[in-house]
């Protein structure tokens, strides 16, 4: 009893004291990579008219263009109109589902959809696309004819997509590159994927081919191709392209085709790191919020990876 009373009492007079201080347990780094899964790389454009909407020719004349220019799908996106994959693709260009979901105030590329509802929002137009299933993409956010502000677009709820590069805009010289844009929905903590499409009305429109997003998929049918598009498994593109985007560890590890170099960044738009060849890697640290890649060609031409969401660390 003396000796446990020696001790409590020692205790309580702050002698030293033999226990060691429970330790905090370090932080699990986690990086979230849209291209674990693998697959092979299909091009494709999921932003163009026909006959059906705005555009000046038939949905079979725009699969056949697509078809002879190396494309591996195609959604040919009529403004609130349904046009049926059956009346362009095939089993060498599968259709893809998509409307043009067109308002006063937006348009919304409702992929995977095949019908339109009306709607009096911005936000309600991507409300009804995600609750019908589809994937709700925020087109030509930039343009002038219908301008959204940065905080409407911040505000936004599920929103799936936003295209960071319209050809026909870029064509025009107006809003064609939403890049920083998308920076600051990916900073304020919105999961947002990188759509580009070329916006064209035809096969004669010099939009055409100027743009278009390759998904990482298992095979080149509708049901993989929209799965892998649904879990953000693709590139957007303006002409440069990559061949492989891979993580091991805290690494992420980006390739090009040759001619192109590389940047690294990551919240708020903030350069991590530039190589000057096709290949290269950044080790992530854990404060970096998101890495996603750029490749650039020596003409300006670029591809956009979609974020790898960095948490812990």
């Amino acid at each position: 009893m003396a000796v446990a009373g020696s001790a409590v009492l020692g205790h309580q007079l702050g002698s030293p004291s033999t226990t060691k201080p429970a330790s905090t347990p370090p932080k699990q780094l986690t990086i979230t990579d849209p291209y674990a899964a693998g697959g092979t790389w299909y091009k494709g454009n999921l932003h163009v008219a026909s006959v059906r909407g705005v555009g000046k020719d038939l949905p079979s004349a725009l699969g056949a263009w697509y078809a002879a220019h190396g494309y591996a799908f195609l959604g040919i996106s009529d403004m609130n109109t349904y046009t049926w994959p059956e009346e362009y693709g095939n089993r060498n260009l599968p259709g893809l589902p998509t409307v043009d979901a067109t308002y006063a105030f937006a348009d919304v590329l409702a992929v995977g959809i095949d019908h339109w509802l009306p709607a009096n929002t911005l936000q309600g137009a991507i409300d009804w696309v995600a609750a019908d299933g589809g994937l709700p993409v925020l087109a030509a956010p930039l343009s002038p004819a219908k301008p959204q502000s940065l905080l409407t677009v911040l505000g936004l709820q599920h929103l799936y997509g936003l295209e960071v590069f319209d050809a026909r805009l870029a064509r025009e010289g107006a809003g064609g590159d939403a890049t920083a844009l998308w920076d600051r929905l990916l900073s304020a903590g919105n999961r947002v994927f990188a759509s580009a499409g070329d916006d064209a009305t035809g096969v004669s429109d010099p939009a055409i081919g100027g743009a278009w997003i390759t998904v990482l998929a298992p095979a080149q049918d509708r049901f993989s191709l929209l799965s892998s598009l649904r879990r953000g498994a693709f590139v957007a593109s303006s002409g440069a392209e990559f061949t492989s985007l891979t993580v091991v560890g805290a690494t992420i590890t980006a390739e090009a085709v040759l001619g192109a170099s590389l940047r690294f960044i990551g919240r708020g738009g903030r350069l991590l790191r530039a190589v000057s060849t096709n290949s290269g890697s950044y080790h992530v640290i854990g404060n970096e919020g998101y890495v996603r890649v750029e490749a650039i060609r020596d003409d300006g031409a670029r591809a956009w990876s979609q974020p790898f969401f960095i948490s812990g660390g």
